[in-house]
C-alpha cells in the first residue's frame, strides 16, 4: 500500500457501496492530520467516485468487523 497515492474522494451513490463486496471501513488519516471513519474501496476502475472532489490521505486501516456495518444510517 505505500506505494499508491491515497486519495479521498466523494462517492456518487454512496448506498451502492453498501452493497458491494469491494467496500470496507477504514480509519482515514488525512492531510491535515485529521482520522475520520470512511468506506474503503478496493475496486480501482469503481465509476462511482466524484474525482473532482480528490484530496490527499496520509494513511488507512481497513476494517472488515461486521458491527461496522450497522454504524451506517
Amino acid at each position: 500500500m505505500s506505494k499508491r497515492e491515497l486519495k479521498v474522494v466523494r462517492l456518487l451513490e454512496p448506498e451502492l457501496c453498501m452493497r458491494c463486496r469491494f467496500a470496507d471501513f477504514a480509519d482515514v488519516e488525512l492531510a491535515d492530520g485529521q482520522v475520520r471513519r470512511m468506506l474503503y474501496c478496493r475496486r480501482l476502475d469503481c465509476d462511482n467516485w466524484d474525482y473532482s472532489s480528490a484530496e490527499p490521505a496520509r494513511r488507512i486501516e481497513p476494517s472488515k468487523d461486521a458491527e461496522d456495518w450497522d454504524d451506517v444510517a
